[in-house]
């Protein structure tokens, strides 16, 4: 199979050799679950919560029916697994979305082994789902081991590996290093810009994220040089809400691009 297959449908990028059992239940799966994972990505960068809840329930029903028709252990269920636990974190359900996170990541790495794109995929879902649930310590953890082997697998470059670079620097931002934060995020749009274009998604997203990042350092030297001054200064632009960016900005609510099947 070749990995112009894997060009278009979200689902198909991400899951791996596909058979022909059940041929015809697969094939509406897929719409089923690439209709309704899009409008989660939708929904949830938009703030529509009532969008994001009508589209996970959407996927819940996918994944029921996945699981009855195919398997468990099918690459295409695991598929619809996976974007259910993001679904689960954009809205906010952050312990049900980070438990189902880790369990399809062990079930991927079960099925593709752990360097398989789709593996990688999960493990740095997880890495971002630590983030949001107030891990970031774990999270840079994570998303160091994924860098470094995205970097091994599909090279510096690729989509993938500037979006999970990008996180790691936005996870170390939440740590506190905002200036390593910034540093990492600079040097990271240069690839981005190199590589990918400025109209990339992935570029764009990580433009927006180092402007965030490079403000958030303004706001902590102005707020630290008040503090040693001892004078009143104007008021400061009010910090972005912390929770308001972990729902919009976790680096796993757009597809990251084609991956290549399991041989």
């Amino acid at each position: 199979m070749s990995d112009s297959v894997f060009a278009g449908s979200p689902f198909l990028r991400e899951s791996a050799a596909v058979d022909d059992r059940a041929a015809g239940a697969r094939a509406g799966l897929r719409a089923r679950h690439d209709r309704a994972a899009t409008d989660v990505r939708s929904a949830g960068r938009a703030d529509d919560e009532d969008g994001l809840l009508d589209a996970t329930r959407r996927l819940e029903q996918v994944l029921a029916a996945a699981r009855r028709d195919l398997g468990p252990a099918d690459p295409d269920t695991l598929v619809v697994e996976g974007s259910l636990a993001v679904a689960y974190l954009l809205g906010d359900d952050e312990t049900r979305g980070l438990g189902l996170a880790s369990r399809n990541l062990a079930s991927r790495e079960r099925a593709f082994g752990p360097d398989h794109p789709a593996s990688l995929a999960a493990a740095d879902a997880v890495a971002a789902a630590h983030r949001i649930t107030g891990r970031p310590e774990e999270a840079v953890t994570r998303h160091e081991d994924v860098v470094t082997r995205r970097c091994r697998v599909l090279g510096d470059a690729h989509p993938c590996t500037v979006a999970s670079r990008a996180a790691l620097a936005q996870a170390r931002g939440e740590t506190g290093d905002l200036r390593g934060a910034a540093v990492l995020l600079s040097s990271t749009l240069d690839t981005a810009d190199r590589f990918l274009g400025a109209a990339h998604p992935v570029t764009m997203d990580v433009r927006e994220l180092l402007a965030e990042c490079l403000d958030a350092q303004r706001r902590g030297e102005l707020a630290a040089r008040a503090r040693a001054d001892d004078t009143e200064l104007l008021p400061l632009v009010p910090a972005p809400d912390r929770r308001e960016q972990r729902r919009r900005r976790p680096f796993f609510d757009r597809p990251s691009g084609p991956l290549p099947a399991v041989s």
